[in-house]
């Protein structure tokens, strides 16, 4: 009766059973079955415990007992009453394959394999043996072997739909979507009330682009099952990729809310791991609504969860773009994601892993593509994405253009994945000598030797020309005849090993070579010089080439109670500089005096820096929801310059870490932290090093050696399904080493400085199509006592952006964000080379309408900034990563996604 759906008889013979005889331990063990699929996990686990009292040798009662503890999440429980079953009778095939699946559901899927091989040599002609072997077989990607027993399965028992899903997707993985979504609704007709089976058909139908099956699938597995969070998950993701964002989010945390309030990043089963799935970027619903405060937050949440999660590191790479001063943050956790990953399709943008942009974010090639075209199966294929740009600044009636392109070729081919790109950027700027050309390749390779271990290289080519990029206060602080280009080459290997499931060693060797020219004239005025007009000309010349080495590991560990993160690592760098001061006096014919040549002044430094360090992280969850974080860092640094001990700087330094993450109540969260760091040298600004502790940034782009003392707190709440809000501040106590002229010679000296970072947001979505965010951003940095040159001693800068962003489900979105500044400080004027007082005050607005194309094959944008043409006076503090721009530029986009 059971098989065929007839539960209420079924029960009524087993409570006649048990009237008969009450201790007969398999009416207990069949009632508990019962149980966990009504989702009464109390009941289950009691009746489960009575089976196993009545029947203390009973295999079939340890299996009841197995299944009534995974309802309960206690794995570990249910894999020991299975390791007794087994124990208990050798001989039971149904008991090894119970085992089977337990050990793939913890991950030990060499073990899963063993005992499912071990349940079909027991019963081969058992259609459930068949299947957990056609399962464990898959998990390891020898879709061969799975198909075989899939198909023996189907033979055995042609209404079993568990082997048609099965066979689907090894179909699916290797390529054959078609026939595999086929075999995925022969399942669904088989069992039309099965949950998981429909959700697997709702994906099928989004791969196919069968736009509104997908979530009618998904729709109905949602009535079925309303505590699994897998189609609430997927469902998402649908809605997000056909224009409806806010819906996504609400699934979203539907989703999270049933996954033990925890960011969801893939199914409950276990089958084809999701890991197309996991490696679709979330982080995109948050960033498409404008609530990138409250995606970081979510990042930071799944990453203190769970350290060893690729896609919650992706998920921060992804979002940390917004912020500014956060580029070593950003690159760094797209490192630890691509060591992380297993192998995916998901395509590596090339300029995802450069710090130094030099762009504006709202029309540079950094947000030219989009994640979302990840398929939702891991399947054998390949992936194209293009993305072309063209604008205009509108600098005082003169034309001046932006080019940019973008294309990523990727694919996966069994255990074999790779990632190929492209990046150009060509832009004559907004004003005198603001031009660049960037061009950005990379290529990257990635294998699964054995589901334990894989291996990755990769290689980056970067050449950069530009002039002054710079934003500083005063509309006349520009030079005009600065110039720098830089080419950059790094090839990267890396590796992950899994002893466990909860234990996995990455690594990361890379080897960096950096060449840069810099050239410059100077007017040095008369009062300088002792010369009569006109001014003496310098013409300078820079270059650098750099060697630089690194070598890291990194060991995770996950528990019930603990997780750390321990690891080391060596920088080796080596810097010869060389400058060149040319001297030139044109002469001034009415006083008599010829044109001089002064010659040419040279000077080279042979600069070595090694660093070395070490540190261990630990999360401790023992506090019902309260995560603390405890850990320190040691850093053994030595700057040593061939020519002059003068120059040399060397410093150990002990960092200590302590942050607590607490929910009080329910969607509130309390952050604070209190740490320190030394800032280092790292190549290609790239480290495994945890970037945030309770997710207050680690690492900014200070000067190398700067010692730094960090005091954050924060609260983040979620006043409802559609408002969120948060408050966020830290404060920045910085020792930073600088060298002082001291008659022909040098001397290191120490500047204290000081930096206040705030930041609140309030985010709504009032209606389907709407979200409207207001954020609050507060940055003071003082340097009044420094005696080195800056660009400015104090700013206070306060920012103010309001947003309305419009989706309708046709594929038209649109965007108005207006930005209020205030910014003021001591500011210095290149003219005078003097400090004056500044501020200025002024509103920003940027526009654009965007149109999805149908069933995912890209986007087309109209785009404006600085939409009123405003003028203003104003110093960007991440001098590589400038944000706003004092010329309207009007830009259109277009970015296709070819499967």
């Amino acid at each position: 009766l059971i098989p065929v759906g007839r539960v209420d008889e079924a029960s009524k013979d087993l409570e006649r059973a048990l009237s008969l005889n009450p201790n007969y331990s398999d009416a207990y063990a069949l009632q508990s079955i019962i149980a966990v699929v009504q989702n009464d996990k109390e009941k289950a686990l009691n009746l489960a415990q009575k089976a196993v009292e009545t029947g203390p040798n009973s295999a079939t009662a340890r299996i009841a007992q197995s299944y009534a503890q995974q309802a309960s999440f206690n794995l570990e429980g249910a894999k020991a009453s299975l390791e007794e079953a087994v124990k208990l009778e050798p001989e039971n095939a149904l008991a090894w394959a119970r085992l089977a699946e337990l050990w793939s559901a913890l991950g030990y899927l060499d073990k899963s394999l063993e005992a499912a091989k071990k349940a079909a040599s027991l019963s081969p002609n058992l259609a459930r043996t068949q299947t957990v072997l056609g399962f464990a077989y898959l998990t390891q990607v020898k879709t061969v072997d799975a198909r075989v027993a899939f198909t023996k399965a189907i033979a055995l028992d042609q209404a079993d739909p568990l082997p048609r899903l099965g066979l689907g997707l090894a179909k699916i993985r290797d390529g054959d979507l078609k026939e595999g979504g086929r075999d995925i609704e022969i399942a669904a007709s088989l069992d039309p009330n099965n949950s998981l089976v429909r959700s697997y058909l709702g994906k099928v139908y989004f791969e196919e682009k069968r736009t509104g099956l997908d979530l009618r699938e998904y729709d109905i597995a949602k009535e079925l099952d309303p505590n699994d969070p897998t189609p609430w998950f997927y469902s998402s993701l649908a809605k997000q990729t056909t224009n409806r964002p806010v819906e996504a989010l609400h699934d979203l945390e539907k989703a999270r809310e049933l996954n033990d309030n925890r960011a969801v990043y893939r199914s409950k089963l276990a089958l084809d791991s999701d890991l197309a799935a996991r490696s679709s970027s979330v982080a995109r619903i948050y960033n498409d609504l404008g609530f990138q405060a409250r995606g970081l937050f979510e990042g930071w949440m799944s990453v203190n969860t769970d350290p060893s999660n690729y896609s919650a590191h992706r998920f921060l790479a992804d979002t940390y773009a917004v912020l500014p001063r956060h580029k070593i943050a950003r690159v760094s956790e797209l490192l630890q994601s691509q060591l992380l990953q297993p192998t995916n399709i998901t395509p590596i943008q090339p300029v995802l892993a450069e710090s130094n942009l030099f762009l504006i974010s709202a029309q540079g090639p950094d947000n030219l593509s989009f994640r979302e075209f990840n398929p939702l199966f891991n399947r054998n294929r390949i992936a194209l994405q293009a993305t072309g740009l063209y604008g205009q600044y509108d600098n005082e009636g003169s034309t001046r253009d932006a080019w940019a392109g973008e294309g990523i070729l990727s694919g996966i081919y069994k255990n074999f994945s790779f990632s190929a790109g492209y990046t150009g950027f060509d832009s004559d700027g907004f004003r005198l000598n603001n031009d660049q050309e960037d061009k950005i390749g990379n290529v990257f390779l990635q294998a699964e030797l054995t589901s334990k271990t894989s291996i990755q290289g990769e290689f980056r080519y970067r050449d950069n020309k530009r002039g002054d990029l710079e934003l500083l206060f005063w509309r006349d602080n520009i030079a005009p005849y600065a110039r720098e280009e830089d080419e950059r080459k790094t090839y990267r290997l890396g590796f992950r090993h899994s002893f466990s499931p909860s234990s996995n060693l990455i690594g990361n060797f890379s080897y960096n070579e950096t060449d840069i020219k810099q050239s410059d004239l100077y007017f040095l005025p008369p009062s300088a010089t002792g010369f009569p007009p006109p001014p003496l000309e310098d013409t300078y010349n820079g270059a650098l080439n750099e060697d630089a080495r690194t070598a890291e590991l990194q060991h995770l560990f996950r528990s019930k109670y603990v997780n750390t993160v321990a690891g080391a690592g060596y920088f080796d760098i080596d810097q010869p500089i060389e400058t060149a001061h040319s001297y030139f006096y044109p002469g001034n014919p009415g006083l008599g005096i010829p044109p001089i040549d002064f010659g040419t002044d040279s000077g080279r430094q042979e600069l070595e820096i090694e660093h070395i360090n070490v540190y261990l992280y630990s999360y401790i969850n023992i506090l019902k929801n309260v995560t603390f974080t405890l850990g320190a860092s040691g850093d053994f640094f030595e700057s040593d310059e061939k020519n002059s001990t003068d120059l040399d700087l060397d410093k150990d330094q002990f960092n200590p870490k302590f942050g607590v993450i607490w929910n009080p109540v329910p969607n509130t969260t309390l952050r604070g932290a209190v740490f320190r760091t030394l800032k280092r040298t790292l190549v290609t600004d790239q480290t495994l090093e945890p970037t945030q502790v309770a997710g207050f940034n680690q690492f900014f782009d200070d000067g190398n050696a700067t010692d730094a003392w960090v005091y954050g707190a924060a609260v983040d709440q979620k006043f409802s399904q559609s408002i969120y809000g948060g408050v966020e501040f830290f404060k920045r106590d910085l020792e930073v080493p600088w060298f002082d002229t001291v008659g022909s010679g040098y001397v290191i000296k120490v500047a204290d400085w000081e930096e206040y970072l705030g930041r609140a947001y309030l985010y709504w979505t009032p209606h389907k199509w709407f979200a409207l965010s207001a954020e609050y951003f507060y940055e003071k940095l003082d340097r009044t006592n420094q005696e080195f040159s800056e660009s400015y001693r104090e700013v206070k800068t306060q920012s103010v952006p309001l947003g309305i962003n419009f989706f309708h489900p046709s594929g038209l979105s649109a965007i108005v964000k207006g930005s209020y500044y205030n910014q003021k400080g001591e500011f210095l004027r290149k003219t005078t080379l003097t400090y004056e007082t500044g501020e200025d005050n002024f509103w920003l607005v940027d526009a654009a309408i965007n149109y999805r194309l149908p069933k995912r094959y890209g986007f087309l944008t109209i785009g404006v900034t600085n939409l009123f043409d405003k003028e203003f006076d104003y110093a960007d503090t991440d001098i590589n990563n400038p944000r706003i721009q004092q010329d309207r530029f009007i830009f259109g986009k277009v970015t296709l996604a070819i499967p």
